[in-house]
């Protein structure tokens, strides 16, 4: 009988992080994809909307084309599937993952140009990006 690979405890950690952000973002762009207009009637027939004493201005969110909520959902599961694959040891989740991240970096590039360059972002990609590919040798 073969011996079932053990998932290294940095990969559990690394693939539960994944889950947890990439379905939270799938999750939220979906919904705003789905009920943008109804959001729109919602924040802008009520303008001065506060949170802790602070004014929330959504205008922003209502001038994007909601097309960009829709390929920020179906990338982000993407990234989503790639962990799910890369915990249960595939490499082609690597690939799937890196291929996500990369063009869930260009989206809002497309999207707002005028966003200034995203190093945090980029930052947080390259690190899950680098640790997966340490990872790769116990992936089959």
């Amino acid at each position: 009988m073969g011996q079932n690979p053990k998932r290294p405890v940095l990969l559990t950690i690394f693939c539960i992080l994944t889950f947890v952000g990439s379905g939270l973002t799938l999750f939220s762009n979906t919904v705003i994809y789905l009920m943008f207009d109804q959001f729109k009637i919602l924040f802008t027939s009520h303008p001065n909307m506060e949170f802790l004493g602070t004014k929330m201005d959504f205008s922003f969110i209502f001038n994007l084309n909601r097309l960009y909520f829709l390929f920020q959902g179906i990338f982000s599961g993407l990234a989503f599937a790639g962990a799910f694959l890369m915990w249960n040891l595939k490499k082609n989740g690597f690939h799937l993952y890196l291929l996500s991240q990369l063009i869930l970096l260009i989206i809002p590039e497309l999207f707002i140009p005028h966003l200034p360059f995203p190093f945090f972002q980029l930052s947080v990609s390259f690190l899950f990006v680098y640790f997966y590919y340490k990872l790769l040798p116990f992936m089959q």
